[in-house]
This record gives structure tokens, C-alpha cells and sequence, in this order.
């Protein structure tokens, strides 16, 4: 008996109260869990009910949020501006918009979460439908690769003629047919396809087909019912075949949310706006065999319980007791003192002091760590924005990933006035007022965090924000901020909200984005993804540039700077953003440097006005662009004016010759006998001066006739050929269309086309 208990049994020893307190336990836990099953046998039943009406609840909320998700994305597709252009544009640009609507179908596709095998762009006159893989006759399509019975070609053309948006039709499995006539089809999968329509479009619909049994068993989380989605109508839609249940017969009260009939439970629910039905059917058998069985398991188990407690505790109380009295004797040695009793157990009090010691070091050393964790954090993001390896152990580890977020970008533009009169460092300013934001931010979303990722950009990164009450705290922070409007405004980006699963750094990129989609203004701004504007023209037309080619040769300073300046007001009137602003200037200042390279001009002349190019970044008004493009086409026009002071009088003759006598029959070897000189010396010198060779300047003078003739007369085709020196019309007509990419007929009506407009 000894050598299993090696302390004294005394009253208030440690192994006599383990022991006591285990029995006092096991004989609570035995008296509560045989009433809680004596009390919970009888609710059982209605747990089991309450379970598959929670299941079928979340199985309804997973698919309408999906089929909303999947209209979003089909939308967002039917309204891509590839698909605008696609439909709209001819030749090469028809083709290159196609090639990024494959692109954009690839993606949507490509998001497991979305459960889309294929996307098709349906065409109702041409019969063509457009997927990832490219354009295919509607025929051969929905006969040989995505081929179903209850889906014919005649289903897919009779479409265009029903008056839905959108529409979710019946699943069935649909085959590929190989391409020789003796081999077996091969099942591609369950599909249910989802026709999305948009009554000022008419001329195509968009068709996705969902993967019926991956929705199925990613939502339905009940393994022991038959599971089936109804229309409005009583028709199933997945799965295609009742099983010989008459659901269209069914009575479902639309107060209820289940019903027991025949012995068979029904747990439904509506849809709400896609007007489905959701129903689960469990047998009532099935329900009473989980009852009998979990009673059974609860009895089994209350025994094996209580057993294996009695022995646990008997043999733990005896193992724990030992160890006990080596660390108190351990422990007595250490510190060489004796602890008073105050429990009645005198190791648990000392063995409690020192624990409390120890508790109080460690939460020193956790406060310490916060402290500095909360100091790391902005850096933990900025090493998730950019994408930077810190190693296993890192701050960023305990960086929220299981969380909606969205992020805030604020951009700060110092105007001129306080670079005028504040006269102080910015980013001290900047300091206060990203101190500011951040108190604004954490106050209304406390598990957000502010922090400054470049010289003028602070990057809020909130967690699962309320868009109801955003709004109102928005314009709060605004009439803070805009306080001093005069002397700084903002760009503001607001995200949407990114699922916990999103890539952070391609998220925070995507918003970044946005600050190119400002207008050129002084005034602060609030841009959001969704709101982005459509992209208008906002670079010359083919007559503009041409006209501004010729001012330029010409070295016709104010007349390109009046020109410049009406298009700048033109972006201005139509809200053109920061993006388009810059690329205009781009655009300018490659036409400059493109014709100092033809006439070999000496660009260093022009390289300190090119040179503030990577200032327009920084540009906020109009007036900032004139400027730049003041100084850039003044200089350029000097320079050019320069060079035709030096040029010679051979190339003055061509010039003006060609010029006056373009409507005439003009050779190289006429316009040399004029000069007294052979043709051949004529041409390699006119192309050496002018870098161009003389039959495609004479072409080039003779399509600007035309072009002006085409505009501004109602002369037919034929009459301004043979004004322009064409004598053939065939030869007018390839000659135009090399130039200018259409044929003088296209040209003149795309040109009233946009001046209509305007």
C-alpha cells in the first residue's frame, strides 16, 4: 500500500483532496449530464428539425449570393468597353477587342470561387457566340461542343426573343461530340445556364454555364437529404429530374419554413429576388433513427464516462502527488525560505507564488511585445503592398487574413499658395494630417490601421467597414480636412470590399489605379472603383493631327498653341482625367521629337523643355499644361524656324512646285527639268533633306487636298479624285485608305458623324 501512496494519508494532504475533488466532480457531471439527456431527450427532435432548417437557410443564402456574384461579373462584361468596341469598330480593332474579351472571360473563368465552366457571348445576325477559346458558329457550339437535349440550337435562337434580364434555366448534362462521326460524346459536366440580356443591347446576350454539382457541394452542407432548387413555376431546376416527387403539387406556406407531410419532412426557403425555391427533403424515418441513435450513444457514453473517470482520477491523483513533492522541495531549496500556509495546501500556495511571479514577468515581456508589434505593423503592410520576404518569423504574421477589408488611399496636392505663404516643410504638414485621418479612421473603425507608404500618400487599411454609415463619417473627415482647402486638396480612393481570401498587394495596386482617374481640378475628390468614367477621346483625331503636323513643319507657333489649347479646353469641358491629361502630353512631345528626327534636328535644342515632362505627375490645372506646352512648342518652333532659314533652294522648288501643281501630272523627272538636273540627283537629294522619297510627298499633298475637299464640299468621290491629281479612281480610292486607314466614303461619314455629336 506504500508503494503506491508515498506520503502519510492525511485529512488535508494533496492526494486525499485529488482524489475527493474528482468524485466530487464525476458525481456533478454524472447527476447534471443524466438530467441534461432526460431533459434533452424530449428536444431532441426539434434540435434535429432546427439543424436542417439552419442548413437549408445557409444553402439558400450561398446560392443567391453566388447567382448575385455571377450577374455582377456578367455585367461588369456586358458593359466591358472591349465588347463596346468589339461590336462597334471594324477590321483589326474588331480583332484585338476580341482578344481581350477572351481575356476578360478567362478570368472570371479562372476564379474557382465562381463555379463558371464557359462564358458565351451570343450574336443574334452573324449566328457566331464568342468563348474563351474564340469565336464559333452558334451551330456548331450548342450541337457538337457544348451539345444537350433539352438545350437545341433552336433553344439558344429563340432567346433573343424572351423579355428577361436574366434567367436561370434547368441543369443538364451536356456533351462534346468528337470531331469523327463514329466516336461516343463525352459528358462534360452538369451545367445550369444563366442568360443575362440587357434591353438596350439587343444584338447579343452573354450565357454562362455553372457547374451544377460544385455549387452543390460547396453550399448544401446536409448529407442526408435530397436537395432540389424550384422556379417560381414548380419546375426543378437542379436537379433536372424530381425523382418522381411532384414538386409543382407541393404546398409550401410561405409563413413556414418547413412542413411534415407522409411522413416526410420539407425544409424550404425562398430566394427572395431570383424568385427560387430552395427545398431539402428528409424522410421522417430517417429523423427517428438519428433520435434512437443519439439517445443510444448518449447512454453508451455517460457509462464509459463515468468508468473511465473513476479510473482516470484514481491513477492521475496518485502520479500527480509525486511529481508535487519534488518540485516543493525544488523550490524550498531555491529560495531557502518557508511559505506560509493559507489554502490548506501549502505546496499549491507556494507553488502559486511563484507562479505569480513568473505570470507577472511574462506579462511585462507581453506588454513589452505589443508595444513593439504595434510600432512594426505599418511596416508588416507595407511588406505585404510590395511584396518584400522579412523572413518565417515576421510582424506580418499576425496581420488579419481571414477578414473583408478595404482600403483608403488619400493623396495630398500642396497648391501653390502654400508654397507661397506657409513657407514651411511638407511634410510636417503631412505628419498633422495623416495624424488626423488615422485618429478619424481607428475612431470609426478600430481594428483599422493608417499609415504613409510614399511622400504625399496615406494608405487606411480597415476591416470589415459598415457602407451604411461610411458615407456620413466620409463627409465628417471632409469638412475637417477641407478646412484648409486652400492651401491642399485631396485624392481619395475608396476600394470596394475584397473578400478575406483576395491577394492584398493586387488589391492595394487596383486602387492605386484609381488616382490616374481624377479630374484636373483644385477641388478634393472622392473616387471609387465603380465609378470609374467612361473613357472619352482625349487625343487628337486624324485631322487634328495632321493639322498639327503642318503648323508644326511649318514652325507656326501660335497656331499650334491655339490649337493645343482648344482640345485642352475640350478635356476640360468632358471631366478628362489626370491619366488623360498625361497621355495627351506624351503625345505631344513624341510628335515634337518624331519630327526633329525626320528633319534631323538637333534635339538637345528642345531636351530642356521635353525635360518637365516628369513633372506633369504634380500638374492640377489646365493653366500648368499651357504652360508646359508653351514652352515646349515655342522652342520647337524656333529651332524649326532656324532650320528653314538654312535650307536650300532646291528643296524650296520641290516644295512649293508640288504644292501649286498637285492637281497636274507630276514626275520626278518633270520637276528635275524645271531645276536643270537628272531625276535620280533629285530624288536621292530630296531625301536626304527631307527624309521622305518625292512620290510620297507628292501623295501626301495630294490626300490632304482631298481630305479638305471630302469635309467642306459635297463634291462626289469621283470629282475630288481628279481635283486631288488622281486620274483613276481605283488608284484614289487604295491610295486614301493606306494613308488614313478608310476609304474617302468612310472618312467623309465618320467625320459628320462627330461633328453631329459635338
Amino acid at each position: 500500500m506504500r508503494r503506491f501512496f508515498p506520503v502519510k494519508l492525511k485529512t488535508f494532504s494533496l492526494l486525499i483532496r485529488l482524489l475527493l475533488g474528482f468524485l466530487t466532480v464525476i458525481l456533478l457531471l454524472v447527476s447534471f449530464n443524466f438530467l441534461s439527456f432526460t431533459f434533452f431527450q424530449n428536444n431532441i427532435r426539434g434540435e434535429i428539425i432546427r439543424n436542417n432548417e439552419q442548413n437549408t437557410e445557409f444553402t439558400t443564402k450561398k446560392y443567391e449570393e453566388q447567382f448575385t456574384l455571377i450577374q455582377k461579373q456578367i455585367y461588369s462584361l456586358y458593359f466591358n468597353e472591349h465588347v463596346t468596341r468589339m461590336r462597334n469598330s471594324p477590321g483589326n480593332a474588331k480583332f484585338e477587342a476580341l482578344d481581350m474579351i477572351r481575356s476578360e472571360i478567362a478570368r472570371i473563368i479562372d476564379n474557382p470561387l465562381l463555379y463558371v465552366d464557359n462564358i458565351f457571348l451570343v450574336f443574334k445576325d452573324n449566328g457566331l457566340t464568342l468563348s474563351k477559346t474564340g469565336t464559333t458558329e452558334k451551330s456548331n457550339l450548342f450541337e457538337k461542343f457544348y451539345a444537350s437535349p433539352d438545350y437545341p440550337d433552336e433553344f439558344w435562337s429563340e432567346q433573343f426573343q424572351g423579355s428577361y434580364s436574366s434567367a436561370l434555366f434547368a441543369a443538364s448534362v451536356f456533351y462534346e461530340h468528337p470531331f469523327y462521326d463514329h466516336g461516343e460524346p463525352t459528358a462534360k459536366g452538369l451545367f445550369m445556364p444563366y442568360i443575362v440580356k440587357h434591353y438596350q443591347q439587343n444584338d447579343f446576350y452573354i450565357v454562362a454555364m455553372l457547374d451544377a454539382n460544385k455549387m452543390f457541394n460547396a453550399f448544401n452542407s446536409s448529407a442526408n437529404s435530397s436537395f432540389y432548387i424550384i422556379d417560381d413555376k414548380g419546375t426543378p431546376i437542379y436537379p433536372a429530374e424530381a425523382s418522381g416527387i411532384e414538386l409543382a403539387e407541393l404546398a409550401l406556406p410561405a409563413d413556414q419554413t418547413h412542413i411534415h407531410q407522409d411522413n416526410t419532412y420539407y425544409f424550404y426557403r425562398s430566394g427572395g429576388d431570383s424568385k427560387l425555391t430552395y427545398l431539402s427533403i428528409v424522410p421522417g424515418k430517417h429523423i427517428s433513427s438519428q433520435v434512437s441513435q443519439l439517445n443510444m450513444t448518449l447512454l453508451v457514453l455517460l457509462a464509459l464516462a463515468l468508468i473511465i473517470s473513476l479510473f482516470v482520477s484514481i491513477i492521475f491523483s496518485i502520479r500527480f502527488n509525486n511529481p508535487i513533492q519534488q518540485i516543493v522541495g525544488a523550490i524550498q531549496q531555491w529560495n531557502g525560505r518557508n511559505v506560509t500556509v493559507r489554502t490548506g495546501i501549502r505546496e499549491f500556495e507556494l507553488i502559486g507564488s511563484k507562479l505569480n511571479d513568473m505570470l507577472r514577468t511574462n506579462s511585462r515581456i507581453e506588454r513589452d511585445l505589443a508595444q513593439k508589434n504595434e510600432l512594426l505593423a505599418p511596416y508588416s503592410y507595407l511588406n505585404r503592398l510590395k511584396k518584400i520576404y522579412m523572413g518565417p518569423h515576421t510582424a506580418a504574421e499576425s496581420l488579419p487574413k481571414n477578414r473583408p477589408y478595404q482600403f483608403m488611399i488619400f493623396e495630398i496636392t500642396y497648391k501653390a499658395l502654400y508654397w507661397e505663404e506657409v513657407r514651411e516643410d511638407a511634410d510636417r504638414s503631412t505628419y498633422f494630417i495623416r495624424e488626423t485621418i488615422d485618429r478619424s479612421v481607428s475612431t470609426m473603425y478600430p481594428h483599422s490601421l493608417t499609415f504613409q507608404v510614399e511622400n504625399r500618400q496615406i494608405v487606411s487599411v480597415v476591416y470589415e467597414p459598415d457602407p451604411a454609415a461610411q458615407q456620413e463619417w466620409l463627409d465628417m473627415l471632409l469638412s475637417i480636412l477641407g478646412k484648409d482647402s486652400s492651401y491642399y486638396f485631396f485624392t481619395i480612393c475608396l476600394s470596394p470590399m475584397y473578400p478575406a481570401g483576395a491577394d492584398f498587394t493586387t488589391a492595394y495596386e487596383e486602387t492605386v489605379k484609381l488616382l490616374q482617374e481624377r479630374q484636373l481640378n483644385e477641388e478634393t475628390q472622392v473616387l471609387r472603383l465603380a465609378d470609374r468614367s467612361r473613357k472619352s477621346a482625349h487625343l487628337f483625331t486624324p485631322d487634328q493631327d495632321r493639322q498639327f503636323d503642318a503648323h508644326l513643319e511649318a514652325g507656326n507657333s501660335q497656331r499650334l498653341l491655339e490649337q493645343v489649347d482648344r482640345h485642352l479646353l475640350s478635356m476640360e469641358r468632358k471631366q478628362a482625367t489626370v491619366k488623360q491629361f498625361k497621355e495627351f502630353a506624351v503625345d505631344i512631345v513624341q510628335k515634337v521629337r518624331k519630327l526633329f528626327h525626320a528633319r534631323r534636328l538637333d534635339e538637345q535644342m528642345i531636351e530642356a523643355a521635353i525635360s518637365h515632362l516628369h513633372a506633369v505627375d504634380s500638374f492640377y490645372s489646365v493653366k500648368q499644361y499651357r504652360m508646359f506646352f508653351s514652352q515646349l512648342l515655342i522652342t520647337a518652333c524656333e529651332t524649326i524656324g532656324m532650320s528653314k532659314e538654312s535650307e536650300d533652294k532646291i528643296t524650296d522648288f520641290v516644295l512649293q512646285y508640288v504644292e501649286k501643281h498637285y492637281a497636274e501630272d507630276i514626275t520626278l523627272d518633270i520637276v528635275a527639268s524645271q531645276l536643270a538636273i537628272t531625276g535620280g540627283y533629285l530624288s536621292t537629294y530630296f531625301k536626304e533633306k527631307t527624309g521622305k522619297n518625292f512620290v510620297d510627298y507628292v501623295n501626301e499633298v495630294r490626300i490632304r487636298e482631298a481630305q479638305r475637299l471630302l469635309l467642306n464640299t459635297n463634291n462626289k468621290i469621283q470629282e475630288v479624285a481628279l481635283n486631288s491629281g488622281y486620274q483613276n479612281l481605283n488608284s484614289f480610292n487604295r491610295m486614301f485608305k493606306k494613308l488614313n486607314g478608310v476609304t474617302p466614303r468612310e472618312f467623309r461619314k465618320m467625320h459628320l458623324q462627330t461633328a453631329g455629336e459635338e
